[in-house]
């Protein structure tokens, strides 16, 4: 049966807040008790004025007030009749609820947010310059080989980096950044460039600076391996064939010439699922760049190649062109259209610090179909594994690094934190990635070069980039064990693709919590 239509948009885009705009309403997704559809959603809250008539008094409900007078929950979408549904609920409703559904669950709209490594920032609270002696110091960035002045590029200059105070700027296209800062010359505590597609970043501690000093930035060479080359290697470009993978992510762009998008749909209900599954205006970047680490079909010098470039590919993408992050419900309804395509592997490289029954549900639902959902640890410098990595039916990856492959002083010099594994020194669990005893695998996160929107390519890290790598040789692997790939698409095809992962993994020496298994390979 096709999804009901949405009753009413009007104030789910204020969902993200918490409350619709003129009401005490708070937007929840409606589940079954178990699974995704369940006769139980049918008539859910159509015996909910009757209640409140009678029993209101015991749950605390204002009988005489306008939510009475016409009560009945609102529902705003439906992924099915009998599946779940977003709701605009008063605190009453949701008592009401209870009683009158009990098989029925609330659960708040919450947004999940990229597992893309976070860039070192200034503090909301950070000082300005004193406007009695603010002085415009200009920095020019110059590309490493060309001496071309780098547009686009973030300059950081912390002048108390433990406090994370300082000035901030973006290089104009004279290459010129401006930071307003106390004084024309001085020694900041660090300095920090990201930058744009193409280029490697900086990063320098203790270092003098004065108005009009020019810094460089290494260009990226892609006949150069990243770790993510040096660990699997340039597979050839038939690796994967005859498996299905889905990025939930930002979008991913189809025109690039080294990417095969075989189709996807777009899930933002708070606008109204407008536009395709391509990449989102804010931050569109992401999911590109975690598609081509899959699935990259290009080759040196011109481009850099997956780790199974013969998957069949699928973007869903469940981030706003607003941006704001995505929501449950959404990454939910990806989830599920993920199965329904035959996808058997779905990559969810986002994080939230907080436990979500509603994507539990969709990842619980999809094993039990016989697809694999293999997530990103989160990017907290070593705090405990976020969600939805940390359910045990997801495959939690956290990400390593390996210095020499990236430039000695790249922003990536950042990341490089003790333990360093025992089979290589060179080799570290980086300091953003989460840990804990829900890590199944590591793989490579730091400085890894991928696709980009636009038919370019550039660095990011994170456990984002780790997840599609280890999603990515899985993809490989799976490819050649015709045997599982047949297989009933239920649990016992789940448990065999896991045990796949599992038999493949070597431990780089690390703790459990760190690393678990180790690196697929």
């Amino acid at each position: 049966m096709e999804p009901e239509q949405p009753d009413d948009f009007k104030g789910v885009a204020d969902a993200k807040a918490g409350t619709l705009r003129g009401s005490m309403k708070q937007s929840f997704v409606l589940l079954p008790a178990r699974g995704l559809r369940s006769p139980t959603m049918l008539n859910v809250g159509r015996k909910i004025g009757s209640f409140v008539g009678v029993a209101g008094a015991r749950v605390g409900v204002d009988t005489t007030g306008p939510s009475t007078r016409a009560p009945g929950i609102k529902i705003l979408h439906s992924m099915h009749e009998d599946g779940p549904k977003l709701a605009a609920l008063e605190p009453a409703e949701v008592e009401a609820l209870h009683v009158t559904d009990p098989e029925v669950r609330a659960v708040p709209l919450v947004y999940y947010e990229l597992a893309r490594l976070p860039v070192l920032k200034l503090a909301p609270t950070a000082q300005p310059a004193s406007a009695a002696i603010a002085v415009a110091l200009r920095l020019t960035v110059q590309d490493s080989n060309t001496s071309v002045p780098v547009a686009g590029a973030q300059v950081i200059a912390f002048t108390d980096f433990a406090n994370r105070s300082g000035a901030e700027a973006v290089t104009d296209m004279s290459g010129i950044a401006t930071l307003t800062l106390n004084a024309a010359s001085l020694t900041v505590d660090a300095l920090v460039i990201y930058g744009p597609a193409g280029h490697w970043g900086l990063f320098k501690r203790a270092l003098a600076i004065q108005d009009g000093d020019a810094l460089t930035i290494d260009p990226v060479n892609l006949r150069q391996p990243d770790y993510l080359l040096d660990t699997f290697g340039a597979r050839p470009l038939s690796a994967g064939t005859g498996v299905k993978v889905g990025i939930i992510d930002t979008g991913v762009d189809r025109h690039h010439p080294d990417l095969a998008v075989s189709g996807g749909a777009v899930f933002v209900v708070t606008e109204s699922d407008a536009g395709d599954f391509g990449p989102a205006s804010v931050q569109g970047e992401h999911g590109t760049h975690v598609a081509g680490i899959v699935a990259s079909r290009g080759r040196a010098p011109t481009g850099k190649p997956g780790i199974a470039a013969g998957v069949t590919l699928m973007s869903y993408r469940v981030f706003g062109n607003k941006g704001g992050g995505a929501g449950n419900y959404d990454i939910m309804r990806a989830i599920e259209r993920g199965v329904d395509d035959g996808c058997d592997l779905l990559n969810l490289s986002f994080e939230l610090g907080t436990p979500d029954e509603a994507v539990h549900n969709a990842i619980q639902a999809a094993l039990d179909r016989g697809t694999v959902c293999i997530a990103a640890a989160g990017n907290n410098n070593r705090q405990g594994v976020a969600y939805p990595a940390q359910w045990p039916e997801a495959v939690a990856i956290s990400a390593v690094g390996k210095t020499g492959t990236f430039p000695a002083s790249s922003s990536e010099t950042v990341d490089i934190l003790a333990p360093f594994a025992g089979s290589d020194p060179r080799v570290f669990v980086a300091g953003f990635s989460n840990i804990g005893p829900e890590i199944a695998f590591t793989a490579p996160g730091v400085g890894i070069l991928s696709t980009l929107p636009g038919g370019r390519y550039g660095v990011m890290s994170g456990t984002s980039m780790a997840c599609p790598a280890a999603l990515g040789v899985t993809a490989a692997l799976l490819a050649s064990s015709p045997t599982i790939l047949a297989m009933p698409r239920d649990a016992a095809r789940t448990a065999a693709i896991r045990g796949l992962m599992n038999s493949a993994a070597k431990a780089l020496g690390f703790p459990k919590n760190f690393e678990g298994l180790g690196v697929i390979l």
